[in-house]
């Protein structure tokens, strides 16, 4: 048994808005100010929520009982798929030491599924950037296959030193602001967001046409310059989808500002498009580097511009680098998109695809 997996209700909280729709409407007049954040002698630009509690585990809890408002009434068993790099990380450190670690981490899952309102089963996702998009697969998996009917992904990556400091130690932070395929893109800007979707198997406006997920095992930090498995990881996405990449309309891009993975992006494109090469975006301009949580929430984000039909303009871009010869939009449009894909890169090798396409 397969059955057609659709994306329902959306929910998101970032620094760009509090909701889907504040986030599409922010994206489209541009808006992109990052604040600042203070690492030992050492000052980041971050993409920080904004909301009023300074506590790590109020923080937490405001937003994801936000998200579950913006979903609406959920059948109290549904299942959660929760995905994070960090989970409570930022908890543990407000603590201080020493503190007694929970019995297991993924336990904290069961926290955020209280905070919604849920009592089901709980699975927990950490695989670096890829997070959102291993969960999205395992859910809709279960729904192909009709073992359940509807399932809460939910993508959470709030502040903490620990990834800021390893992330700087190794020298992939920018120092100003994220640069998607620009010449002069100099690293990562990370970044805060809480962000769910409800999966179902009753008909909704977006269907999810392909997912794949994979590994790139080039290096312990970075993809294959030349793009070769991201490359053919995308072809497998749309096989399942069973699309030819001209059917493709707009592509979301992992491209953070990373001077090696924002190559191998580009490399991996010209394979597979060749030379029909459709529109391509960048969110984390806006948003930040959501790292385990930015799945999801780049793609709540991209179908609330989508469902508007506004297209935004690529942020942090003025200069094309001649090794990657391509550029993102730097126009922002009112096209009409009725197929997309999003990619993700993530640090040690995870990949993953995800073709949506729009309900006829």
């Amino acid at each position: 048994m397969s059955r057609p997996v659709y994306i329902a209700e959306r929910a998101l909280l970032c620094a760009a808005g509090n909701s889907p729709s504040a986030v599409a409407s922010a994206l489209w007049a541009g808006e992109c100010m990052p604040g600042r954040h203070q690492l030992g002698e050492r000052e980041f630009p971050y993409f920080a929520l904004n909301l009023p509690e300074t506590g790590w585990l109020a923080r937490a809890e405001r937003s994801v009982r936000a998200l579950a408002e913006q979903l609406g009434q959920l059948d109290e068993k549904t299942p959660l798929f929760v995905a994070s790099s960090s989970f409570q990380m930022g908890q543990f450190e407000a603590a201080g030491s020493p503190f007694e670690l929970p019995p297991a981490c993924a336990a904290f899952s069961r926290q955020l599924a209280d905070w919604q309102g849920l009592s089901g089963p709980c699975y927990s996702f950490s695989t670096a950037c890829t997070s959102g998009f291993s969960a999205l697969d395992a859910a809709r998996s279960l729904i192909a296959a009709g073992l359940i009917d509807d399932a809460v992904v939910l993508g959470v990556e709030l502040a903490n030193n620990s990834t800021l400091a390893g992330f700087a130690a190794m020298e992939l932070l920018s120092r100003s602001t994220a640069r998607p395929f620009d010449v002069r893109r100099d690293g990562l800007v990370l970044g805060e967001a809480v962000a769910a979707v409800r999966l179902s198997a009753q008909p909704a406006t977006w269907r999810i046409a392909g997912l794949r997920t994979g590994l790139d095992a080039y290096s312990t930090t970075g993809p294959d310059p030349d793009g070769g498995p991201i490359a053919a990881l995308t072809v497998d996405c749309l096989q399942e989808a069973k699309m030819p990449a001209g059917d493709i309309e707009l592509v979301k891009l992992q491209a953070a500002g990373s001077p090696g993975t924002d190559l191998a992006e580009a490399n991996a494109l010209r394979r597979v498009f060749r030379e029909r090469m459709p529109p391509l975006l960048s969110l984390k301009p806006y948003l930040g580097h959501t790292l385990g949580a930015s799945g999801i929430a780049e793609l709540v984000a991209l179908l609330a511009c989508l469902d508007a039909e506004q297209i935004p303009a690529t942020a942090g871009f003025a200069e094309s680098d001649p090794e990657i010869a391509l550029k993102p939009t730097v126009v922002r449009s009112n096209t009409y998109i009725e197929r997309a894909l999003l990619q993700l890169i993530g640090f040690g090798g995870g990949l993953a695809s995800l073709i949506v396409e729009r309900r006829q």
